[in-house]
């Protein structure tokens, strides 16, 4: 998380609007910088805006209700702290404000509000008490107590933070360096370099039964090997002729199968001249009968004349 922006208008003695660029060149040049000043000139001020931008309350006033606001500078009617932060989640503008009845300073309190909106395109997130505080704790990974005993230290509240357990004060350190990453992967190597080792012992243990081979043996071994190998040439020759003489026997099978069919076709065709040879008989008769039937006619007409 990365405070960029805080904006700040009617807080304690800090009357009217003021707003610190974090973004600017005093800051980011020397890369460290501390906030001084004499007693009420508004130092704590400043880290209570930026708790109560995010959070909605103050380690010294709690939280800020319609009912009771001391943080409001007296002469004024209204009140506001806002901050533009960064986090890897995105950029955000969180704003937190509250005002008197017609913003008189001797107006009746209001109800404050709160909202959290997109800083990139000015979307607002949620405008809910409640869902602002949650959302801020969501994309930043601190609740308020975190924050304020991690990234601001409250006045007083430094020797707490030194004097809190190891264990509490570890997951805080992680959230603010980002060396979270660095226990994990510790973790992973620590998993992983024993499950190697594992492998190893079982590799180890299966070496142990092997032993190396003589001269002779693996003279052997390169004999028996150049045998095997000339032998499987020989039977892949074979292999090669027996697959040439099943090819061969395929075809003269199909061969075989094509004569027996046209024998086949052959004695259905001589079966069935023989069945039409009589009809091929009286065909002929027919043909003659033809022939010869003109005359008959001729002869018939001759006979019926002379009677």
């Amino acid at each position: 998380m990365k405070i960029l922006k805080l904006r700040i208008k009617n807080l304690n003695s800090l009357l009217g609007e003021w707003e610190i660029d974090f973004t600017a060149t005093p800051f980011t040049a020397e890369g460290i910088f501390a906030i001084t000043g004499p007693t009420g000139a508004g130092k704590s001020t400043i880290l209570d805006a930026l708790c109560l931008a995010l959070y909605g309350q103050t380690p010294r006033l709690g939280r800020i209700t319609g009912s009771t606001n001391e943080i409001m500078s007296r002469q004024a009617g209204e009140c506001l702290a806002e901050a533009t932060f960064a986090t890897r989640a995105g950029t955000f503008r969180c704003c937190w404000s509250q005002h008197r009845a017609h913003k008189k300073p001797d107006g009746e309190l209001q109800n404050p509000r709160h909202e959290i909106v997109n800083d990139k395109d000015g979307r607002v997130i949620t405008s809910k008490l409640r869902d602002v505080v949650d959302k801020v704790e969501k994309v930043t990974g601190l609740d308020f107590e975190r924050f304020t005993r991690s990234m601001l230290l409250a006045q007083g509240s430094f020797a707490v933070f030194l004097k809190a357990r190891p264990d509490e004060r570890a997951p805080i350190l992680e959230q603010i360096t980002g060396t979270g990453i660095y226990s994990r992967v510790s973790i992973m190597v620590h998993e992983r370099r024993g499950d190697e080792r594992r492998k190893l012992e079982l590799l180890e243990s299966a070496l142990e039964g092997l032993q190396p081979l003589g001269e002779d043996e693996e003279q052997k071994l390169k004999l028996e090997l150049e045998e095997k190998s000339g032998r499987a040439g020989r039977l892949n020759r074979e292999l090669e002729a027996a697959d040439r003489a099943l090819n061969w026997l395929d075809q003269l099978a199909e061969v075989e199968r094509e004569r027996a069919e046209l024998d086949r076709e052959q004695e259905e065709w001589q079966k069935r001249n023989q069945e039409f040879a009589g009809f091929r008989l009286k065909l002929r008769e027919a043909d003659r009968a033809r022939e010869l039937a003109p005359a008959g006619r001729e002869l018939e007409l001759r006979r019926q004349e002379t009677k």
